[in-house]
């Protein structure tokens, strides 16, 4: 995983979480289910009816990438502004101004179409200089204020499976950041440790001879 991969996903960690329970949940969980068995690279579609939601990522993500916590914490549901004020979350991190996203296509999810899936790319440039893209697939529902961000699926460790977050109990979501942190230092140690086994299979690095 790469450090500017781990920036950012734990940037969005800092506020949200895998689901555990959430009202009317079922239907959301069995979604974002079906997004990681596609490894988050779900093909939407789009149409004249899910603009309002993706609409709603655009208000988002334009929040946070100005860091406004306002409006930032307005397009998230009810129960997650209420829960994310408790425990003191941030909801617009510190983003680089070298980041940027573009949100692609949305899907209706639900049969009552009150569930849509947002898919976007965030991009960055890093310490060397280059690009980075990672894709994300937001939740968005619909609510009686009107859409609102609910949850997200996002790939962080190519070996594993994507993570399915909920904004709606930041208290798992403080275990998912410890989960990704633990998880990254562990691979960062495993490297080093390759790293040295290899360099002691190989002896030590003679000097070369001398031509006279």
């Amino acid at each position: 995983m790469r450090r500017d991969q781990t920036t950012l996903a734990i940037g969005f960690l800092c506020i949200v979480r895998m689901p555990r329970c959430l009202a009317g949940s079922a239907l959301f969980i069995v979604c974002l289910l079906a997004i990681a068995a596609a490894g988050c690279s779900s093909s939407l579609t789009g149409s004249s009816g899910t603009e309002p939601a993706k609409a709603t990522i655009v208000k988002f993500l334009d929040a946070m990438k100005r860091g406004d916590e306002t409006v930032a914490r307005d397009m998230l549901t009810r129960v997650a502004r209420v829960k994310t004020e408790e425990l003191g979350v941030s909801v617009a991190p510190p983003v680089d101004d070298t980041a940027a996203y573009t949100v692609r296509e949305c899907e209706m999810v639900s049969e009552t179409n009150d569930l849509a899936h947002v898919a976007t790319t965030w991009s960055d440039v890093d310490e060397a200089g280059a690009t980075t893209s990672e894709n994300i697939i937001w939740a968005v529902r619909l609510d009686p204020e009107g859409w609102r961000v609910v949850g997200m699926a996002m790939k962080i460790f190519e070996d594993m499976p994507p993570l399915l977050l909920n904004f709606e109990d930041p208290q798992d979501m403080i275990a998912k950041q410890e989960m990704v942190a633990a998880e990254l230092t562990k691979r960062v140690a495993q490297a080093k440790g390759q790293t040295a086994e290899a360099r002691t299979a190989r002896g030590p690095v003679k000097a070369p001879a001398q031509v006279k």
